[in-house]
């Protein structure tokens, strides 16, 4: 078998040193580099390229770079305060304005204006004054059907003295269902019922000017029909289930909760949230149904409700 050449050939072919000595000075230096670690050649592009990377870096001017931070903290520093003042004209979320009646709905107001008109219990001014003249009638001193002749006859005296227990007596009942000396659990049920009495439909609906009402009803086709005014059937007792009346009774609660919350009260901190986020429902449900109508602004204007209890998100 002949002996192989292959490998002689091979060198005389890829012999890269001896090919590069063979070409001229000029086009070797244009064309090829010898690498100086493994003897590789590298092409022009690549040196260009290198060479771009080595450019040297543009010259900034640092008065022109102190300007451009100066700008930019200017703008944050205006951002920030738009931010505040848009939060201060949407409002407190959580505590209304004080407006009289939110003032009287406080834990500590004073009662001077609702002494007269409300008692501690569930009793009213009205009833407490027609029981205490039945009790007075049922007490009072009779003369005698058979007088004894010769004993003398003191009606007069019995009299007296009745009107004087009973005097005694009917002070130290309103004395025991006064105000003045209920707890804060007892100011908030009073609180209840004037919210109540103060927005319920029972009475509203005589004082504020009904919604207005679509001209087309469902399902008729006369036309004398549609523009007939709808009756509303009258209410049986006071309103406790409308939204301005919930509204109100979540705003009484929710204002003196506020005012006795402590920093690690989480569980009534959970629970003003949750009265937060419920009376947000409610606003936006009124103000949807009501088109912002009387109802509202009468909610509104007395209880202090800003932009902030019923747009975008609360968060406390």
């Amino acid at each position: 078998m002949p002996p192989r050449a292959l490998p002689a050939l091979a060198s005389s072919i890829f012999n890269l040193t001896s090919l590069l000595q063979s070409l001229p000075s000029a086009s070797r230096g244009q064309a090829f580099t010898k690498c100086s670690t493994c003897l590789f050649s590298t092409t022009a592009p690549l040196e260009a390229k290198r060479a771009k990377k080595r450019k040297a870096k543009k010259h900034r001017d640092p008065y022109r770079l102190a300007q451009a931070r100066q700008r930019k903290s200017a703008n944050l520093a205006r951002q920030k305060v738009l931010q505040e003042e848009r939060k201060l004209a949407l409002g407190d979320p959580v505590r209304s304005q004080p407006t009289p009646f939110v003032r009287s709905l406080r834990a500590h107001a004073p009662i001077e204006t609702i002494r007269d008109s409300y008692l501690n219990y569930f009793l009213k001014k009205e009833d407490v004054d027609k029981s205490l003249e039945y009790s007075k009638w049922l007490t009072e001193p009779l003369p005698q059907a058979n007088p004894v002749p010769g004993q003398p006859d003191d009606l007069e005296k019995k009299i007296q003295e009745h009107a004087a227990s009973h005097d005694n007596a009917s002070k130290a009942l309103l004395a025991i269902a006064s105000l003045d000396n209920a707890s804060s659990k007892d100011r908030v049920r009073i609180n209840i019922q004037r919210c109540i009495e103060e927005f319920g439909r029972h009475r509203t609906d005589d004082i504020l000017p009904p919604r207005l009402q679509s001209k087309q009803l469902p399902g008729t086709s006369d036309p004398e029909s549609e523009t007939s005014a709808i009756e509303v059937p009258k209410r049986i007792g006071a309103d406790t289930g409308s939204p301005e009346v919930q509204i109100a009774i979540l705003t009484a609660k929710i204002n003196v909760l506020a005012d006795n919350l402590h920093k690690k009260d989480k569980s009534n901190k959970r629970g003003l949230r949750l009265m937060v986020h419920k009376r947000q429902k409610l606003m936006a449900y009124l103000r949807r149904q009501d088109r912002g109508g009387p109802r509202w602004q009468n909610v509104v204007e007395k209880l202090g409700l800003s932009d902030a209890m019923w747009k975008e998100e609360i968060s406390l």
